[in-house]
């Protein structure tokens, strides 16, 4: 990405890091874009980038920066628009701009472009006329953030004066809130719910290469847990859980791409009634690599349901051990009668607790040793609030620990510890 010039002149002197690039480079390719990163990380000023690359490149587009409320509006927004690295202080000398209306909060660029800003202290304050492009900054700060991007989406359908579609309507960035019932996590990385047209960007403060050391160190020594996973590494977090440093733009896969083949499959089995029964098919690359790449997941089923259901994933997915949860012997008598490779789980509740967890740590070759298929709802609305010191919400985490054992290294469980 390269700073944007006009006539040979540098009026944009933002130069991104590499996470930043990243979410810039796909401009144009999702409709609907969200950065998630710690304090610090730069999420502003890559959203106000962003907003005005697109608006410079469309002649007579309009676009709308959203604050929760109009005095972050003087406090960030306008300090960042000033910034040496976008428009300059005051805005309206930098050559792309043709006017600045203060009153109106509206920025005039040179090719008729409009970009307006303002507060969302109420839904309604985002109603207007149509728009091309749309940044919501900061959004876990709205009040009322549902009702307000509903409004803002139902104003995403072109101002009709640039002459063409822009495909990359909504720009969201901020800092993670808290689950559960939460619009952002819902909108964007739920995998029941989320729009099928969006993408998470995520980034920790320390991939800041411009942050200056010594704050880094400050926010290191003051956010710990939910905190740290927040506002440090960008983490949607629930209070006081998230054991495994689950990150769905790291470990989740796409279940239409095809990997390579797998050196083995296993299911993993975790037995209930009133709490559910769950079954977890993993695949083992030939690095040892697991991925999880189907589930069932149910309550209140009958042991013959179960097995038609480990039936069908193998003929899904291939054949392979069930490690099953121990403590229902004739359940897994059963399984074995009806042609099932069954066997009991025994290995030690944390020993595989510190070798599922060990997985999520991105390795020296750049990936880590787990990913989830997006299609495990369960899986993955369990791992967001899964603490390994209850015994409960852990169903599928079980069932996926039972098979992860059975193919445990020692060296990936090296120096994590969960608590």
């Amino acid at each position: 990405m390269q700073t944007l010039q006009k006539q040979n002149e540098v009026t944009l002197n933002y130069v991104p890091f590499p996470k930043q690039e990243s979410f810039h480079n796909d401009r144009y390719k999702i409709r609907h874009r969200a950065v998630f990163s710690g304090v610090g990380g730069g999420k502003t000023v890559c959203g106000c980038f962003e907003i005005l690359s697109i608006l410079l490149e469309n002649p007579c587009s309009v676009g709308y920066i959203f604050e929760p409320t109009y005095k972050m509006v003087r406090r960030i927004l306008i300090p960042t628009l000033e910034s040496k690295w976008l428009l300059g202080h005051p805005i309206d000398s930098n050559p792309i701009v043709s006017a600045y209306n203060k009153s109106d909060n509206c920025i005039q660029l040179i090719d008729g472009q409009e970009l307006w800003f303002g507060g969302l202290e109420e839904p309604e304050y985002a109603e207007g006329a149509n728009v091309d492009v749309a940044l919501i900054d900061e959004a876990q700060y709205i009040k009322k953030f549902a009702e307000s991007q509903d409004v803002i989406l139902r104003r995403l359908r072109g101002s009709g004066k640039c002459g063409k579609d822009i495909s990359c309507s909504l720009v969201t960035t901020s800092p993670p809130p808290l689950l559960p019932e939460c619009r952002l996590y819902d909108f964007y990385e739920n995998p029941a719910t989320r729009n099928s047209d969006s993408k998470v960007y995520r980034w920790s403060m320390l991939d800041n290469i411009y942050l200056p050391e010594v704050y880094k160190k400050e926010i290191l020594a003051t956010h710990h847990g939910a905190l740290a996973k927040r506002f440090i590494d960008g983490l949607f977090a629930p209070v006081g859980t998230g054991s495994f440093d689950y990150n769905s733009t790291i470990h989740e896969f796409n279940p239409l791409l095809k990997y390579v083949d797998f050196k083995s499959i296993v299911y993993g089995v975790d037995f209930g009634w009133t709490n559910p029964s769950a079954i977890i098919c993993v695949g083992f690359d030939y690095d040892n690599r697991a991925y999880l790449i189907d589930e069932f997941y149910q309550n209140r089923i009958q042991t013959e349901t179960l097995i038609q259901a480990g039936k069908e994933m193998i003929e899904e997915h291939g054949k392979g051990k069930f490690i099953c949860d121990r403590s229902q012997p004739q359940t897994i008598d059963m399984m074995r009668k009806a042609g099932l490779n069954a066997v009991a789980d025994e290995s030690k509740r944390e020993d595989g607790i510190q070798e599922l967890g060990g997985r999520f740590t991105v390795q020296g070759d750049g990936k880590p040793r787990i990913y989830v298929s997006s299609k495990c709802v369960k899986w993955i609305s369990e791992v967001m609030v899964y603490d390994a010191e209850v015994k409960e919400n852990d169903h599928a985490m079980d069932a996926s620990r039972y098979a992860i054992m059975s193919h445990a290294v020692k060296h990936d469980i090296h120096g994590w510890k969960f608590g």
